[in-house]
């Protein structure tokens, strides 16, 4: 099991993504706050990132760390498409091969962007069928000493460069009291709690998942780690069981107040609110921290509200079948 990450990992990282990774607008939304009475909302824009979405933090953060000691070193990693597009765009900066596994499953816009990536350095391979294949073909890979594994969040220098997102709410809104974050392998919730609870001890945390998808849901449920069924999801982002290993149930369990669920109709229905309101796109699992507020899964009545929205890689063809 890796090391857990530090407060000082999370410093490191701040100055490793400097002019890499955009500070993102923290945006008011007057109507979320009209509809569930909080004193005020506020979207951390995350999907403006050079890639897309927040995953570029914690991915250059980690490929910088390798390239400062291994230059040389060839990469894998593994993904269900917004870990995969930032850890391609890192290991181009720094002039590092890269092999990125995704299931087949994968979503056809992030696909198109990743092979839009290959070059002779990057290669993109179909790897089973789900993330959960991909993930555990890049760990042999790497057990095998072919090349170092970039994992989507198992992993302290990825949740370090996550923990980026909230170093900036917190410098640009010192009055919230509550976050909101979409969870998958946990990685980014885990690095936003890391920092704000220390900065922040009484801050409420709360992460949400698709009912599709639900392991850290159901972890906070029943205590069990182990593999679950998992159903298709438009919030594909964060779909797939969580690494059994992985340090994020641990700093989950310590820094993450309550796990909520959404169904399929619920984000479905945010996605087009947030392009009929605000007029931004963005994926289903962007959209989670705003469905919990929309659907009244989490009561903030009083609050000052952060919603992480965290992506924006979704096919025009998905777009068009939400007003279909």
């Amino acid at each position: 099991m890796p090391r857990l990450p530090t407060l000082a990992d999370v410093n490191a990282a701040r100055q490793r993504l400097r002019g890499i990774a955009l500070h993102t607008p923290l945006e008011p939304s007057v109507e979320l706050a009209e509809a569930t009475g909080a004193t005020g909302v506020r979207l951390k824009r995350e999907e403006v990132q050079p890639t897309g979405a927040f995953k570029t933090r914690g991915a250059h953060n980690k490929v910088a760390v390798i390239a400062e000691g291994r230059p040389e070193a060839a990469l894998v990693t593994a993904s269900s498409g917004n870990h995969g597009i930032a850890t391609a765009t890192a290991a181009i900066r720094h002039g590092m091969r890269l092999t990125v596994l995704v299931g087949r499953s994968v979503s056809p816009a992030k696909l198109e962007r990743l092979r839009a990536l290959e070059t002779n350095r990057i290669t993109v391979e179909l790897t089973g069928n789900d993330t959960d294949d991909a993930e555990a073909e890049a760990r042999r890979r790497d057990d095998a000493g072919h090349a170092i594994y970039i994992p989507p969040y198992n992993d302290p220098e990825v949740i370090a460069g996550q923990s980026t997102v909230a170093v900036e709410i917190l410098e640009d809104w010192p009055e919230v009291d509550t976050i909101i974050v979409p969870i998958g392998g946990g990685g980014l919730i885990a690095g936003i709690g890391l920092w704000a609870k220390a900065v922040k001890p009484n801050l409420r945390l709360i992460g949400v998942q698709p009912a599709a998808s639900p392991p850290m849901y159901a972890y906070f449920e029943t205590g069990s780690t182990e593999p679950m069924p998992i159903a298709p999801t438009i919030a594909d982002g964060v779909a797939g069981n969580i690494e059994r290993s992985s340090i994020t149930w641990k700093l989950n369990r310590q820094v993450v107040d309550e796990v909520v669920v959404i169904e399929e109709d619920e984000i479905a229905d945010s996605m087009r609110w947030a392009i009929e309101v605000p007029h931004i796109l963005l994926e289903g699992s962007a959209v989670l921290g705003i469905a919990a507020l929309r659907t009244g899964r989490v009561e903030v009545a009083g609050r000052n509200v952060a919603v992480v929205t965290t992506g924006r890689n979704v096919s025009p063809e998905l777009v068009r079948g939400l007003f279909g």
